[in-house]
């Protein structure tokens, strides 16, 4: 029966069994939600870490694959679930208000899709997986109803989402009128040893048009600010890391290592991918030098990166997947303990305003430092982890030849390191406003953001631990089988 206990599987009891204890329940066992739902998450990460005999149901194998990909990515979705579920906990819709059981109990419905998403060896399991996603997501986003922006987020992130599902189902379905399958493995075989199919190339433009809008891609990104500034923060952690990556799996399922990987379509679509990255790296960059609400920067922060990630896979082979591997484990844990950190300012002074951050350096040491190094870890700056998977985009690029790309890469590297400066600048060297009251963060995050900030230094420092995540996911191995090696 160990075959059934798939993260999928408990994540979807646990989150059912929250609901049902939030609607069923004495008041001092509701009052326990929070502490269940963190002990839930982490068990269950704890447990997809655990090596086993677990294996996919016969009925599954059409459906769903077990391999590297998913087991370097389940415990990702599954770690930024319990760190959203910690957040969560924390988050007040008012004053006076305890968190309500239902906040806690939906991150795990879409983290089970997300799940499913990693393992997706078909259209139609992946339509599946996302839809759970989404429909969770647009509840989430929505979920603080007396807040206009929030309903504004929820609304935007309903509209922008089913645009973005028509035009996967249309891919989907152009995909079978050409192919007339939508398994990925079936569609490299029909492809095999022939050109293009026109059916096949505008079934990939169209679904890579979905795709956009999940990852945030020029022109596809309009939505990402307003939703990430509306949501509720630990809602917008989980768009700018768990949903995020999902997007960029599906790339690499697709166009790295699944049904568009053949060159026979991969000639048709490098150039577009690296156009693609082009302009999602430069928007993102310069829109996010003059913001000051610090949610909207770190949307267009995750805009700019989405934009490396992209040139990473236009590059195509497996360096450029496995740079793209490597870039979302780096990007998690640098933006996480930030928004983490963004969290709690906004439940000590009620809005994510740069301007809350004047005289946080000498108020609050410790939480600054973390944050600190941080922020320059998504900068790219050496010793941190974001400088090595930055600088192996753009050893991809210059070994592709990409020179056009590569030189934008390079400045907008450069012109980036702006948008994580001037919050540290507030933070150091402007006064303490009067009018902003000196109050303290919780002792807890004071260690939390000291040991994810020195975590970053050490894998900057020893960055080989990703180059195994990067080549474990390239491993066409059951899942066990990649966990145990």
């Amino acid at each position: 029966m160990s075959k059934w206990f798939s993260p999928e599987i408990l994540l979807t009891l646990a989150g059912v069994g929250l609901i049902l204890v939030d609607s069923l329940a004495p008041e001092r066992i509701r009052r326990r939600i929070p502490l269940l739902a963190l002990l839930s998450s982490l068990g269950i990460l704890v447990w997809s870490l655990c090596p086993s005999s677990r294996v996919l149901p016969p009925s599954w194998l059409h459906l769903f694959v077990s391999d590297g990909l998913s087991a370097v990515f389940k415990p990702f979705f599954l770690l930024c679930l319990v760190v959203v579920t910690g957040m969560a906990s924390r988050y007040r819709l008012a004053a006076d208000e305890m968190v309500r059981g239902e906040f806690l109990a939906l991150p795990f419905f879409p983290t089970a899709g997300l799940c499913l998403l990693a393992s997706a060896r078909d259209f139609l399991a992946v339509f599946v997986a996302l839809e759970l996603v989404s429909i969770s997501l647009y509840l989430l986003a929505a979920f603080h109803r007396a807040k206009p922006a929030s309903l504004e987020a929820g609304i935007k992130l309903l509209v922008m989402g089913g645009l973005s599902t028509g035009f996967l189902v249309m891919g989907i379905a152009w995909l079978y009128a050409g192919a007339g399958t939508t398994e990925f493995s079936k569609l490299l075989l029909f492809q095999a040893g022939q050109e293009a199919n026109p059916a096949v190339l505008v079934a990939a433009g169209l679904i890579l048009a979905g795709i956009g809008f999940k990852v945030a891609a020029v022109p596809f990104h309009a939505w990402a600010p307003d939703v990430y500034e509306g949501a509720p923060t630990p809602v917008t952690a989980y768009l700018a890391v768990a949903s995020k990556a999902a997007g960029f799996i599906l790339l690499l399922r697709l166009f790295g290592i699944g049904a568009f990987a053949l060159e026979s379509v991969g000639v048709f679509f490098r150039p577009i991918l690296l156009t693609l990255g082009i302009a999602t790296v430069t928007l993102g960059t310069l829109a996010a030098l003059p913001q000051r609400d610090l949610k909207r920067l770190l949307a267009y922060s995750g805009i700019a990166h989405a934009g490396f990630m992209i040139l990473a896979l236009g590059t195509r082979g497996e360096g450029g997947i496995g740079t793209v591997v490597a870039y979302l484990w780096a990007y998690l844990l640098a933006s996480l303990p930030v928004l983490l950190f963004i969290n709690e300012l906004e439940l000590l002074h009620g809005s994510t305003d740069m301007r809350h951050l004047d005289g946080m350096g000498r108020r609050e040491p410790g939480p600054s430092l973390g944050f600190t190094l941080c922020l320059l870890s998504m900068a790219g700056l050496p010793p941190l982890v974001g400088f090595p998977v930055k600088l192996a985009v753009l050893a991809n690029l210059w070994n592709a030849g990409e020179t056009p790309a590569l030189v934008v890469a390079v400045i907008m590297a450069v012109a980036g390191l702006g948008i994580y400066l001037t919050p540290i600048r507030v933070m150091y060297w402007e006064r303490e406003a009067d009018a902003i009251p000196a109050k303290r963060f919780p002792p807890f995050l004071i260690w939390v953001m000291l040991a994810t900030g020195l975590l970053n230094v050490w894998l900057g420092l020893q960055p080989q631990i990703l180059v195994r995540l990067a080549e474990k996911s390239l491993n066409p191995l059951p899942a066990t089988e990649a966990i145990r090696e």
